[in-house]
């Protein structure tokens, strides 16, 4: 008896200090929490949850710097129950489920999305379908930290759909306690139902903004603006900052660029990186170049990623002057502070657009050792090697069908005077010829060799077979360049998603891939695949890519063209100039638009935001689809098609000896474009097809004038064989034929 008197004191005493060590640790006394931790530790050594207390409050104490300790603390604890958060199958105790929370928020912070989001899953399914569970987790605030967390998590990883799962949660067992359950329900219940409800209250603007930060990622703007209203109303006594930036993000997805720009020079550009763990100046000028970056102001857009680069960098040496002042670690909340390599990210695709592949080469390669796994990345490393090899454009040939304005004299010398006068001609091919040197693929350099190797890797990633919905043809075409496309989800309206893809991954630092974006990518990945084997020489390579390009259904009208193009250089190549001319038809060339698609549910929720919101874009003159702008690379109308498909006609021709057909063929281009619009290519080829016909006078004029005569007046000059000019036979032109001729660069 005396036994069990001083063994039900024990627990009594244990339990007083439990409650009393509780509440210091909730005033934030961790000094005065952690003496009386001691003595219970000393009166139960082997009770898991005594030591696990320890770590947390030893941590608390610590200012969230000690990560290390708690870390080799909870591994203790971990031992001592016998269970592994990262790899256990369930939560099979309830009294497990705070050290399985522990872990998902150090693997947070550290930027482990996806084990923090298969650990937090573990928790959702205990929490959902059984309600029992709930009373024991309300107590400790656990069940909504969970659902947050969770969500936090989901919307780091893109994944917006399953980030609305526990979200949806909140609110029905928020609706459900308000409307006052179930009658039969006990005391007990009704009371962990209404203290349920008034902790959500209180987090009612973070809800709001994870509900925002939700509809922004599945482009719902009518969805998004209800909540975005609910967040501006609570930011008064929250953070203002944060309200701006998502209501500036929310505009941004509109198209009202000005409007975007406006919100963020408003919002509070200053913040302690030790206390909050972000910099609101790194996310402000990275959100100014996206902005410009859409406007089309892609300079100016680089501006700003250079400067977020820079704040970003002030930022990390300043958490790290802090720490070795205090000669401690850094708190746990600045672990994953840094966003280097998704600025380097960024910066890479604006300079990309800016005209300088080179520094974007450089931006983009240094993200491969963390976005290995992106085909998009690869994609835009070859756009990088093609724009190098070929040079950039200045903006005013970009804007015209055909660009030139690197043309020089066809004229080299002259040499001799009088009948022996002699005219020297220039090589009649502007376009940068690949030397035969060999280079190693592996090293990374803007060279065509890795780009083909960054091809072939953006390939590999690509699941070879898609499943795509029945209507996804119906509406919309392929697009020639699918990473700029927003993605679509479907939510609580019951809109019929994309079919998931067996083995697909992520595209981190963006969204992860659906089933038509997918397919888009392989489209432009075979494109410049076909044209890298082309300048490589390797013809019989690039043939069967512009085959499996074409082969594609659905294909967009720019990258049809391409194909064709690059099909019939392949077999003029190898000899089969008969099977080049099917590919050369000027059907070939009636459409060479270039469509963003969206899917249906986009369509759909578009039109109901359009005629629920008015939204409206900011009236610029460029392209743009859906927030989309698309900068033309390539012939920009059915004319200058038409008249590239002519042009390569007529060189196929005239290796047939067809000289009167290809003069047609140049004639004809001719008439589709103004003269001074017509390539140098095509001017040689017409010098050419003149002394090929003996039309010398003809020829002669054409190099007087540096362009092409169509109306001349015929003069039948008389040679004998001796007198005729011994030409060569002219190369085959390059598909196309300017100094910007990737497949396509968005």
């Amino acid at each position: 008896m005396a036994d069990k008197k001083s063994g039900s004191n024990n627990n009594h005493e244990e339990k007083e200090l439990s409650q009393a060590a509780r509440k210091e640790f909730e005033a934030k006394n961790f000094s005065a929490c952690m003496d009386k931790l001691k003595i219970l530790s000393t009166m139960s050594q082997t009770n898991p949850k005594v030591q696990h207390n320890m770590c947390v409050c030893h941590f608390h104490q610590s200012g969230f710097q000690h990560v290390e300790n708690l870390k080799k603390g909870l591994k203790q604890v971990y031992n001592m129950v016998q269970v592994d958060p990262d790899n256990a199958p369930s939560v099979e105790d309830t009294d497990h489920a705070v050290l399985f929370f522990n872990q998902a928020v150090i693997l947070y912070h550290q930027r482990q999305h996806n084990q923090a989001i298969k650990i937090l899953e573990k928790l959702f399914q205990v929490i959902e379908p059984l309600g029992t569970y709930l009373a024991t987790f309300r107590e400790d605030k656990l069940a909504l930290q969970v659902l947050l967390l969770l969500a936090e998590a989901c919307l780091c990883t893109q994944q917006p759909d399953k980030a609305l799962r526990p979200l949806s949660y909140i609110d029905k067992q928020m609706t459900s306690s308000k409307q006052g359950g179930d009658k039969t329900e006990g005391k007990e219940s009704k009371e962990t139902d209404s203290d349920f409800v008034s902790l959500c209250e209180r987090n009612k603007a973070k809800i709001h903004q994870l509900k925002t930060k939700c509809y922004l990622q599945l482009k719902h703007m009518r969805f998004c603006k209800r909540e975005l209203k609910s967040v501006m109303t609570s930011s008064s006594s929250g953070h203002p900052s944060a309200a701006l930036f998502l209501k500036s993000n929310f505009e941004y997805e509109r198209g009202n660029y000005k409007k975007a720009i406006k919100l963020l020079t408003g919002a509070h550009h200053e913040s302690d990186h030790w206390q909050t763990g972000e910099s609101v100046p790194v996310m402000y000028y990275n959100n100014l170049g996206c902005v410009h970056f859409y406007m089309g102001k892609y300079h100016l857009s680089c501006h700003y990623a250079k400067k977020a680069l820079s704040e970003n960098a002030d930022a990390v040496q300043v958490l790290i002057k802090k720490s070795s002042q205090r000669r401690t670690s850094r708190p746990l909340h600045t672990m994953g502070f840094s966003r280097h390599y998704e600025l380097l990210y960024n910066a890479g695709i604006q300079l990309l657009h800016a005209g300088r592949p080179l520094a974007a080469f450089d931006s983009l390669i240094e993200t491969v050792q963390v976005y290995s796994t992106n085909p998009r990345l690869w994609l835009r490393l070859a756009e990088c090697c093609i724009a190098a090899h070929q040079g950039t454009p200045g903006p005013e040939s970009v804007s015209k069908g055909i660009p030139d304005a690197n043309r020089h004299g066809i004229v080299k010398s002259v040499i001799g005077s009088g009948p022996h006068r002699r005219v020297v001609i220039n090589q009649g091919v502007t376009e940068k010829k690949y030397s035969n040197e060999v280079k190693s693929a592996a090293i990374p350099v803007a060279s065509l060799e890795f780009g083909s190797l960054c091809l072939c890797n953006a390939l590999s990633l690509l699941p070879s077979k898609i499943t795509l919905p029945a209507d996804s043809f119906s509406s919309t075409s392929l697009s020639s360049d699918p990473s700029d496309v927003s993605d679509s989800s479907s939510t609580s309206t019951g809109a019929k998603t994309t079919t998931p893809l067996m083995g697909t991954s992520g595209a981190p630092p963006g969204p992860p891939l659906k089933a038509h974006e997918i397919l888009n990518l392989r489209c432009s990945v075979l494109a410049c695949s076909s044209y890298v084997s082309l300048v490589l020489g390797d013809n019989v390579v690039a043939l069967q890519h512009a085959k499996d390009l074409l082969a594609i259904p659905g294909l967009a009208g720019s990258l049809k063209f391409l194909g064709h193009l690059y099909a019939a250089e392949a077999l003029v190549h190898l000899n089969r100039i008969t099977d080049a001319l099917q590919h050369l038809s000027a059907d070939n060339a009636h459409d060479v638009s270039v469509i963003y698609p969206a899917s249906p549910e986009q369509e759909r929720d578009k039109d109901r935001s359009d005629k629920s919101d008015g939204a409206s874009g900011d009236g610029t003159d460029s392209q743009e689809v859906h927030g989309s702008r698309v900068r033309q690379s390539h012939p920009s109308t059915s004319e200058s098609a038409k008249a590239t498909v002519l042009i390569n006609l007529a060189s196929s021709l005239a290796l047939c000896g067809e000289w009167d057909k290809a003069r047609k063929c140049i004639m004809k281009a001719c008439s589709l474009l103004p003269i001074h619009e017509m390539p140098q290519e095509a001017l040689f080829l017409a010098i050419y097809l003149e002394l090929q016909s003996g039309n010398i006078p003809a020829a002669l004029q054409m190099i007087k004038k540096q362009q092409i005569i169509p109306q001349f007046k015929a003069v039948d000059v008389q040679w004998n064989n001796a007198q005729n000019i011994n030409s060569s036979s002219p190369s085959m032109m390059a598909p196309n034929p300017w100094p910007d001729n990737s497949p396509w660069r968005n």
